[in-house]
């Protein structure tokens, strides 16, 4: 590593490391859907009153519509062309989970640099990828809320997303991929601690992401964070950073260090197929 891009990952990590609290700098193009957010966090609030807040937003308004359209959300395939009754069909969780696949994909649309650009189309096809595997494996092997575990694998990558948004600022690491991997896998565990936490998230889908690294050796998965474990590790989306960063372990080795049994899972995610692309095809689109 030459002495610049040495300096550029140091002044990188320092710059992270003294943010304070409530400083973290989001682009204010996601101010509307940080609203939209606040507003669904709210215990209190009705699917009338999530429905007009819905239709105010034409993105999200599609989103939902697409998503209850779904073959996983319509198994009887009645197409449902209303926001009103989308949001019915679709239900509090998922469109929070909608609102923060379109922070997200404001964040990737961000990305002036070609580098972090392509990176982060990467990050983005392996967390929505991570969701639809996440939600299946939920539904169909667990007890667990296959919402909430959507909703997990959309915002376990975070973190990292808004780190390379932030890179840009640091034009000597940007030209080393390698350098800039570290730098993003070393603040990244600190990064989505932080993120989640200046976004509100629920305690319960930021303590599974943050344990997410390790796995319960239970099958079928015993909790949020084993179901996330085995989502990443059977991800057809390979994780573009630990590609980039030698010392990573990728997460189908890690999973066969920790005893996975994916003979029992890849059953049921072929036999889910149709409904992991419709998912998948809900949230990229």
């Amino acid at each position: 590593m030459s002495p610049a891009i040495h300096r550029a990952s140091a002044a990188f990590r320092d710059a992270f490391a003294h943010a304070q609290a409530g400083e973290l700098n989001f682009p204010t193009s996601l101010d509307a859907s940080r609203r939209v957010l606040k507003a669904v966090e709210n215990p209190d609030i009705g699917l009338a009153t999530l429905a007009k807040i819905v239709i105010s937003e034409p993105l999200l308004s599609a989103k939902v519509i697409r998503l209850a359209n779904s073959v996983a959300m319509n198994p009887t395939s009645q197409v449902i062309r209303d926001v009103r009754l989308a949001v019915v069909r679709v239900g509090m969780d998922p469109i929070k989970a909608l609102a923060m696949v379109l922070i997200m994909n404001q964040l990737r649309q961000s990305q002036r640099h070609g580098s972090t650009r392509n990176l982060s189309n990467r990050l983005w096809e392996r967390s929505v990828n991570v969701a639809a595997l996440a939600y299946v494996i939920a539904k169909k092997m667990t007890a667990l809320n296959p919402d909430e575990a959507m909703f997990a694998g959309i915002v376990h990558d975070l973190g990292r997303f808004y780190l390379l948004a932030q890179a840009v600022d640091y034009p000597e690491l940007l030209e080393n991929q390698a350098a800039l991997a570290e730098a993003i896998n070393d603040l990244g565990e600190r990064a989505t601690r932080r993120v989640l936490g200046e976004l509100k998230l629920p305690g319960s889908v930021v303590d599974a992401v943050l344990a997410s690294r390790e796995y319960g050796k239970t099958m079928p998965p015993a909790s949020l964070s084993d179901v996330l474990f085995v989502a990443r590790a059977l991800s057809p989306r390979p994780d573009p950073f630990d590609a980039l960063d030698a010392r990573a372990i990728p997460a189908a080795d890690a999973a066969t260090a920790f005893e996975l049994d994916q003979s029992t899972v890849a059953e049921v995610i072929a036999a889910s197929g149709d409904e992991i692309y419709s998912i998948v095809v809900a949230l990229e689109s």
